[in-house]
């Protein structure tokens, strides 16, 4: 009976121990006690911290031959418009004047203050190379506006100066037959002999001349003071030419000045670059025309390639010609 009773207890302590083992099984499977892969995606939210990194404001300087001169105003008008629109921290920085000592000491100081990228107006395209280039070996990026040096740079955005001066050329022509002039010397006012876009506008001139009856005399040079322009303008007429072309502002506004001081003169007058002088000096008659760069679309331009190129994408087009066009009395009003 015992016996009996031993083992009627001995298989009941099995039985009950089978199905506490059973349940342990079981709990490994219990749902709610092992969610902790629902968990993992809060762990790993790294990937949206990604954009604060990327999204790092980007820093771009403009470096300008001056700060007098309305066409670089105009340039920094289209550069700091951009610059808002995309959230850059950007900064306007010139020499007083036009001066190749002075604007590399400019692009030393702008290169000390660690942008992404720097565009740039070159007085001299071959005296700032080596300041450019050690800009290029601290990583930071070049863009050329309006006026390259002879340096390879990510992007340029600028006028085909010899194809605007040809074309001031052609329109000297024109306002010499009207006159009924068909042959005579012109003067030429020029703003530089070693920056590149006085030498292509000067160029282009002259070209326009070939095969005429019309003599170009030695080019003068105004170095981008109105002063001095007039002053060279006025030393032509008293030569006796039929036409003096400024090739900048100050250039334009000291022809304009020299043609209006000299009532009697019957020749023509033709500038470079809209302000609201020289559109006055063409209201006036004083000045034929003028040629009209687009200033603020090579800053627009010039900043957005910048923001670009700083935030990791490429360029599909690196030389912009930003045209010109011919400003005369029917349209200066387009043009203030």
């Amino acid at each position: 009976m015992k016996k009996k009773l031993l083992a009627t207890i001995l298989a009941a302590a099995m039985v009950a121990s089978m199905a506490a083992c059973g349940k342990k099984e079981e709990a490994p499977a219990a749902p709610a006690e092992t969610e902790a892969p629902a968990e993992a995606p809060a762990e790993t939210e790294a990937p949206a911290e990604a954009p604060a990194e990327s999204g790092e404001t980007v820093k771009v300087i403009l470096v300008t031959m001056d700060g007098l001169d309305n066409h670089w105003v105009n340039v920094d008008k289209g550069a700091s418009a951009a610059a808002a629109e995309l959230g850059i921290d950007y900064q306007w920085m010139q020499p007083d004047k036009k001066d190749t000592a002075l604007q590399i000491e400019v692009l030393n100081n702008a290169i000390a203050a660690e942008p992404d990228v720097i565009c740039v107006a070159a007085v001299d395209p071959v005296a700032i190379v080596e300041t450019l280039q050690s800009a290029l070996d601290a990583g930071i990026k070049i863009i050329y506006v309006d006026s390259a040096a002879e340096l390879e740079a990510s992007a340029a955005f600028r006028t085909d100066n010899f194809a605007a001066g040809k074309q001031a050329g052609e329109q000297m022509l024109k306002g010499l037959e009207e006159k009924g002039i068909k042959s005579g010397d012109i003067g030429v006012v020029a703003f530089s002999n070693a920056t590149q876009t006085s030498v292509d506008r000067t160029s282009g001139f002259i070209e326009a001349f070939e095969g005429t009856d019309f003599n170009i005399l030695e080019v003068q040079y105004g170095n981008s003071e109105v002063a001095a322009s007039q002053a060279a303008a006025e030393n032509f007429i008293s030569q006796n030419v039929v036409g003096v072309y400024g090739d900048n502002e100050p250039g334009a506004v000291g022809v304009g000045n020299a043609a209006a001081a000299n009532k009697d003169w019957e020749g023509v007058a033709i500038g470079f670059d809209a302000s609201s002088m020289t559109l006055d000096q063409v209201d006036s008659g004083a000045l034929y025309c003028v040629m009209a760069q687009n200033p603020a679309k090579m800053g627009d331009g010039a900043v957005r390639a910048a923001y670009t190129l700083a935030t990791g994408g490429s360029l599909t087009e690196t030389d912009v010609d930003t045209g010109a066009a011919v400003v005369t009395k029917d349209n200066t009003a387009d043009f203030r």
